[in-house]
Formats: C-alpha cells, sequence, structure tokens
C-alpha cells in the first residue's frame, strides 16, 4: 500500500462527518434512462458501513433532471422550462430510488431541496443546517439536491459539484467525497498516453487548475474537472478534506478503503 493509499484511508477511517457527491452519470443507466438501484444499493450498504464507524453522512445527488426527460416522454433541450419541468417530474423520481436502496437497511432518507443562494443566505442557511440537524439525529440520511425546478444559474451548470462543497460547509464535514467517472485528477487529460495521475494535492493553485483545462472559479463551470477542483478549494479552505474518486464499479467507498487509486485534497491548516 502506498503512502497516498494510506492517507486516503486514513482520512476515512477518521472522518465524522462526510458528504458524498453523486452525479448522474452515476446515477443513471445509460440505455435505459433508469435509476441503477443495484448500483445504489452497494452505495448504500457502503454508507451504512461508514455510519456504523461512527460518521454521519450525508449525500448530495443529482439525477433529477435525467429522470424526468424518460418519464416525460420528451428529448433532453437546453431551454430551461423544459429541464425545470423534467426536474420537476424527476425529483420524486430520484427520491424513490434512494429510498428504495436504503429500505432493506432500514434507514430513512430525507430530501433538502436547496439552490446555491440558499446556502449563501445566513436565514436560509440557519433554517437548513437545522433542518440537516434534525435527519441526522433521527438516523436518517439526508438527500440533498439543488432546486432545479426554480434554480436558473444552478441548474445551467449542469452539475452539483459546487453545491456539495457549499453542503460541507454548510454540515461543517470533514470530508467532502466526489464520486465521478474519473479516478482522480490527472496533469492534462485522461484519454493522452502520456497523462499521469495526481495522487495527493497539498494546494490548488494556477498549476493544478491548469491541469482541468480551465479555470476553476466558483462563478464559472460547465462540468467536469474544472468544477471539481472549485469545489475541492472550496472545502479545503473551509477545513475538509476532499477526495475525488471514480464511482462506477459497486461499492466504491469499499473499494476506496481497499486502496483504488483517487486523488486526495489536503484541507489548508486552520
Amino acid at each position: 500500500m502506498s503512502g497516498q493509499e494510506t492517507s486516503t484511508t486514513t482520512v476515512l477511517a477518521n472522518a465524522r462527518r462526510i458528504v458524498v457527491k453523486v452525479g448522474s452519470s452515476l446515477l443513471i443507466d445509460h440505455d435505459t434512462r433508469t435509476a441503477r438501484l443495484p448500483w445504489l444499493e452497494g452505495l448504500a450498504q457502503d454508507i451504512a458501513l461508514l455510519r456504523q464507524s461512527g460518521a454521519a453522512v450525508l449525500v448530495v445527488s443529482s439525477g433529477a433532471v435525467a429522470l424526468g426527460w424518460r418519464r416525460l416522454g420528451i428529448e433532453r433541450s437546453p431551454r430551461l422550462d423544459q429541464r425545470q419541468a423534467a426536474a420537476a417530474v424527476g425529483q420524486s423520481l430520484l427520491m424513490n430510488a434512494w429510498a428504495q436502496a436504503f429500505a432493506p437497511l432500514d434507514i430513512p432518507v430525507g430530501q433538502l431541496l436547496l439552490t446555491l443562494a440558499d446556502s449563501e443566505s445566513a436565514e436560509r442557511s440557519a433554517n437548513a443546517r437545522a433542518t440537516l440537524s434534525v435527519l441526522l439525529g433521527a438516523g436518517a440520511v439526508p438527500v440533498v439536491n439543488e432546486n432545479d425546478s426554480v434554480a436558473t444559474e444552478e441548474l445551467k451548470l449542469g452539475d452539483n459539484d459546487r453545491l456539495s462543497a457549499h453542503v460541507a460547509e454548510l454540515a461543517e464535514a470533514d470530508l467532502l467525497l466526489l464520486l465521478s467517472d474519473v479516478d482522480g485528477l490527472y496533469d492534462r487529460h485522461p484519454s493522452d498516453p502520456e497523462a499521469a495521475h495526481i495522487g495527493s494535492v497539498a494546494k490548488i493553485d494556477d498549476a493544478v487548475i491548469a491541469m482541468a483545462g480551465g479555470a476553476a472559479s466558483e462563478g464559472v463551470g460547465t462540468g467536469g474537472m474544472a468544477t471539481k477542483l472549485a469545489a475541492a478549494r472550496h472545502a479545503t479552505a473551509r477545513g475538509c478534506a476532499t477526495i475525488i474518486a471514480d464511482g462506477r464499479a459497486d461499492y466504491p467507498v469499499r473499494r476506496l478503503k481497499e486502496g483504488a487509486r483517487n486523488t486526495l485534497f489536503v484541507p489548508v491548516s486552520s
């Protein structure tokens, strides 16, 4: 086991409050456009084991819009009104999938819809924090999603990376786990045969941002690695370690504990 693996497994073992972000590419089956329930059930088991070890776990989940397209029987569209309509239909489908995944473990789930504006408002963030506290205290797993039916700028970003970092701040988490379709950060696009994997990042500077192929500012993003770096920068600046890991295979957290490759972003010391 390498030092990176040891460091990551240690962070996982020691984290007391964890935010797990799940993207649409992991949650939705590419062919059927429905939720990958067997994979979700495996992740639910992973989360249950984290809870048994003493960690409180929150989920930030994408997928409502993708599920809504299929249920409405309409083609994907860039039009905001159609995307928001798809989200309105897909939210219940998304929560039903999470509820089904946790049902065999007798763990309730609770939905919390937020926008970035909610997390940046003192009053609304206090209300959200109180709701999260009650859910966690009652043994539920909060499932947070963007309020896509009314969001504008957030919905156009197309992912929940930035929101997950704000949720980590809101929940005072010490670990943000970004499950992705890549096993971490590379020094150039992973499709390049010369690309080298980066196991650990102590500081997200301009050189690291350049590896994502674009600016990772919190005000700009189109998905992909740039927004993940923006999320990592936001979280680590507030003392929350961040891990980007490949979540495509079953039991992704268990695989991390067993040494699966990932990138660990070290939190800034207070």
